[in-house]
């Protein structure tokens, strides 16, 4: 009985600091906003703790539309402790991805790329102001999407592109279902890992080729999936959602495929005793190449976030957008 008594009693005494927790973060909050309120654009009305969430909805595309009826095209928002504004105009977007492109430029940065620190690396996160988000720039353009790299990897993506149709074109033979999402993956897998590395990492009826989809789906999931400390920052330590986690076991099991070709090739390279034809170097040989000069500009760290965001960008979303 006494034990049930003081259970209660401990559990009363923790809602009891998590209340005064609350009353204290509101109280904070209401004073900082309304320090600020005068700078923000008309919103709706708050409510404490959650603020606005509660109008965004299922569709919060549908919500804000109708919401910048009452409120106009350029409106805030709380969203737990943050406040956010809400472009709905046209002439709004403009002014905002043209005029004052390079001061809103910014990306939010959630829970689960913080796990790892991501944002300090990726050239997805980076300000576009950063030094180091121009080299990436500058390395991803003239080594993977300039006019002429594109048309010299054509008949890459063509061979891959029928490898798909013939495997699809045998499995109708044998009356087999296909997983297109699976079947397209592969195929960008085998894309973006022979122009990186010039190899197959995907065979169409192999396993690892569903593991390491697993991998990428993993850390895209992980950032995308909904979670209560990308609204409330204080409850980060928690990791109620487990995207912190799933983003950085997914993650540190990339890198250690990434750092896997890295070894190898400066291993083959140090072991070469001609000179590699320049026609058949990949991007690999440039980030080495970048790595391994006298004034290195990138560390292996850089690069394998850098890989990670060129697999996760360039396998899951064709996939999923052709599926």
């Amino acid at each position: 009985m006494d034990n049930i008594i003081s259970g209660q009693a401990l559990f009363l005494f923790l809602c009891f600091i998590l209340l005064c927790f609350l009353i204290f973060t509101t109280a904070i909050s209401r004073r900082r906003s309304s320090r600020g309120a005068s700078t923000l654009p008309p919103g709706p009305p708050r409510l404490p703790i959650i603020g606005n969430i509660h109008l965004v909805g299922k569709n919060p595309h549908c919500s804000f539309a109708d919401l910048s009826k009452t409120y106009g095209p350029v409106m805030s928002l709380k969203l737990g402790c943050l406040n956010s504004v809400v472009i709905s105009s046209r002439e709004a977007a403009r002014e905002v991805l043209s005029t004052h492109d390079q001061i809103l430029s910014g990306r939010f940065v959630n829970e689960a790329i913080r796990s790892i620190n991501h944002h300090d690396f990726s050239v997805a996160w980076l300000h576009p102001s950063s030094p180091r988000w121009r080299l990436l720039r500058k390395l991803s353009v003239t080594q993977l999407f300039s006019p002429q790299r594109i048309e010299a990897t054509k008949a890459l993506r063509m061979k891959k592109v029928q490898e798909l149709i013939n495997f699809m074109s045998e499995s109708s033979e044998r009356e087999e279902a296909v997983d297109i999402s699976r079947a397209t993956f592969v195929t960008a897998l085998n894309i973006i890992s022979n122009l990186l590395f010039s190899v197959d990492l995907g065979i169409y009826d192999s396993k690892n080729s569903s593991v390491f989809q697993d991998m990428v789906t993993g850390v895209m999931d992980s950032i995308g999936n909904p979670d209560l400390a990308n609204f409330y920052p204080f409850l980060r330590f928690l990791d109620l959602h487990g995207n912190g986690k799933k983003f950085k076991g997914c993650s540190e099991r990339l890198f250690k495929v990434f750092r896997g070709f890295y070894d190898a090739r400066i291993t083959e390279k140090s072991s070469r005793t001609d000179d590699r034809d320049v026609s058949s170097s990949d991007f690999l040989d440039a980030l080495i190449d970048l790595n391994q000069g006298d004034e290195a500009e990138l560390n292996i760290i850089q690069i394998e976030h850098l890989l990670l965001d060129l697999f996760s960008a360039g396998t899951d979303t064709n996939s999923s957008t052709v599926e």
